[in-house]
């Protein structure tokens, strides 16, 4: 099979594809925004690279959270309707299980930016879960290696201890070997740990007579 595997869950733009003969190529570019306009000609490229048509690709794995909102809809938006159109099926994986498997063996806390004071968290012992500065210095215990986007901040911010293990994109071979397990298919749905930022607009409304 030959997988297509998309990441826009944080700061970066990551695209990757597994040809069924092994050969693997992938692509990253760091941005904070504008993943929409790059994700296309991305795959699009990265398939030449891999000598394959879109038609080619036999199935998709995407990030479906937790990470910035609008970068988690871009991935998945992109990848249901590449499924859609080729009729070919998409998995949905966690954002924490890809991160973790990634990161190895061994006691992890994994953090991920939400654009403001808080955390994604997935920590020993506790549910996945968005968590303030104060309680998170609460959580982490000293022996944990920190993994994830946010791991930067956490220990400037929090004068942590803690070996670190950065990551600005989700590799894409853990996204499809995570892919590959998985035996329920359908188009994947983001998964979030916080509601959206809702601003509310300080114009007044116009009086119509």
């Amino acid at each position: 099979m030959n997988w297509l595997a998309v990441d826009t869950s944080m700061n970066a733009c990551g695209v990757g594809i597994r040809r069924a003969d092994g050969m693997f190529f992938s692509n990253m570019e760091i941005m904070e925004r504008g993943q929409a306009e790059r994700l296309m000609p991305m795959i699009v490229d990265l398939a030449q690279a891999a000598d394959l048509k879109l038609s080619d690709i036999s199935a998709y794995a995407v990030t479906n959270g937790p990470g910035t909102f609008t970068g988690l809809r871009v991935g998945l938006s992109t990848v249901r309707a590449l499924s859609q159109a080729s009729n070919k099926p998409a998995y949905g994986v966690s954002t924490f299980d890809a991160l973790s498997d990634a990161a190895g063996e061994g006691r992890k806390c994994i953090l991920i930016e939400t654009k403001r004071t808080d955390y994604y968290v997935r920590a020993p012992g506790m549910d996945d879960a968005c968590v303030s500065p104060e309680d998170l210095q609460n959580i982490i215990q000293p022996d944990w290696l920190l993994v994830g986007d946010a791991v930067g901040r956490a220990i400037a911010e929090l004068h942590l201890p803690n070996k670190a293990k950065p990551f600005t994109s989700v590799p894409p071979e853990y996204l499809i070997a995570r892919a590959q397990k998985m035996t329920e298919t359908g188009l994947p749905e983001p998964v979030y740990l916080r509601g959206a930022d809702v601003s509310v607009s300080r114009k007044k409304a116009a009086h119509i007579v």
